[in-house]
């Protein structure tokens, strides 16, 4: 994403413009980290984790193609707000599927692999934006954010058999 952010505000001749991009994002990411940590949850947290790639996946569509600055401002601002969201859940997750002896390193893990993903993904992004511009990089978030959502349904329906397999 910041990839692709600043290179919309580069790509329309004023930079500095890239600063309440992320303000805007980042006030969100706080806002739905609050909101979802107040939350009583119902269902579970792998459904969570489904919805909200998919509405990461969904509200970064627009990115694509919105050209005047407020748009694209309001619409990272919407993206802001499941991002906590997920990192939460991925946490969550991780702590509810491995034993507490190994808790550490599966943390160590995730984190690892999260890095990895952000870097693999700036990297092609960079690689787009130069190729065809800021839309184009914000169509790597999409697919990033699709490509998460096949995976959180995959692990969706798999724990979905793993509880029928239950006596």
């Amino acid at each position: 994403m910041q990839v692709s952010v600043a290179a919309y505000a580069v790509g329309r001749g004023t930079p500095d413009a890239a600063a309440p991009l992320y303000f805007a994002s980042n006030c969100t990411n706080l806002v739905g980290g609050w909101a979802y940590g107040a939350w009583r949850h119902d269902g579970s947290p792998r459904r969570h984790q489904a919805a909200a790639a998919a509405c990461l996946a969904l509200a970064s569509l627009p990115l694509t193609f919105l050209d005047a600055p407020l748009a694209v401002g309001a619409t990272l601002a919407l993206t802001g707000l499941a991002v906590p969201v997920l990192l939460i859940l991925t946490s969550v997750l991780t702590e509810s599927s491995v034993p507490r002896a190994v808790l550490t390193q599966a943390f160590t893990w995730g984190n690892s692999a999260s890095a990895a993903g952000i870097a693999g993904a700036a990297a092609v992004a960079g690689r787009v934006v130069d190729a065809g511009g800021a839309h184009g990089g914000f169509g790597v978030v999409v697919g990033a954010a699709v490509a998460m959502t096949v995976l959180a349904l995959g692990g969706l329906r798999d724990s979905s058999a793993a509880e029928d397999e239950r006596p």
